[in-house]
């Protein structure tokens, strides 16, 4: 236990010196339409690069930074990063663009919140109906109320709310449509289902009549192949990102990607 911790504290310690020396940096998988094979959006996600030019997993770096409280201050930076480069992209004619940003639960939690929120799309500029926040189905189970209140001062400034991992925290669908909601995202333990028994995706598939009977958008994380992508959007899921169609990008590589992806589109 105190090797455990100690390497705890080293870690804190070196994540904090990251973030203060700009080697925390963001980068951006695009999510598709199956149908058209548009992009229509891009997840913000957090990486890690070290001195020597490894890299931490996230998994590994996150729940260092929700425990220390760090991730209040990351979690805004990562905010403001993905909203500036939504404007550049807007900017660059991808006026339909949207910008899905992940929020912890420690970061959503905070009494400020909202207004870094607010401070973020009013110091870009952002426009925050193509703001998409992610809070995963567990953080909506914590504390009901709260959640409620503070999705609803969300909703109120523009931004659009999706709920991320969904059907790994066993919510109840009676505080699923309290929650308004416009996505659901399902989680890849799902889609990677999907070939690998004869069930062939079910859960996937229940989450996307789930959504159609709610009317609630959902894309799949996740999707690595092209029999998984048919698959799903044979279910009725049109929405997806996965390596299949591109794996985290840098903001220049997502812009040269964009163009490439417009000439493919074009032939």
């Amino acid at each position: 236990m105190g090797v455990e911790i100690r390497e705890r504290v080293r870690m804190m310690h070196a994540l904090r010196a990251a973030f203060d020396n700009e080697r925390l940096f963001v980068v951006f998988q695009p999510q598709i339409d199956m149908i058209t094979n548009e992009a229509v959006g891009a997840e913000a996600l957090l990486r890690w690069k070290t001195e020597d030019g490894s890299f931490i997993p996230p998994d590994q770096f996150i729940p260092i930074a929700e425990y220390s409280g760090l991730i209040v201050d990351i979690g805004e930076w990562v905010l403001r990063s993905a909203c500036y480069e939504l404007v550049q992209l807007h900017a660059q004619g991808y006026t339909n663009f949207k910008m899905a940003i992940n929020v912890s639960q420690a970061q959503f939690s905070h009494p400020l919140f909202l207004q870094s929120l607010e401070r973020a799309l009013h110091d870009t500029g952002a426009p925050a109906n193509f703001v998409e926040l992610e809070i995963t189905e567990s953080m909506a189970m914590t504390d009901p109320e709260l959640l409620i209140k503070t999705l609803h001062h969300i909703k109120q400034l523009g931004a659009q709310i999706s709920i991320d991992d969904f059907g790994t925290g066993f919510s109840s669908l009676s505080h699923l449509q309290k929650l308004n909601v416009d996505k659901l995202k399902i989680d890849r333990a799902f889609v990677n289902e999907i070939g690998e028994n004869a069930d062939e995706g079910s859960i996937a598939k229940m989450i996307v009549q789930l959504s159609q009977s709610l009317n609630i958008k959902v894309i799949a994380e996740g999707v690595e192949t092209e029999h998984q992508a048919k698959t799903l959007l044979s279910f009725g899921c049109r929405l997806a990102q996965g390596y299949f169609y591109a794996r985290p990008l840098t903001k220049e590589d997502l812009r040269t990607w964009l163009i490439d992806n417009e000439q493919v589109m074009t032939r």
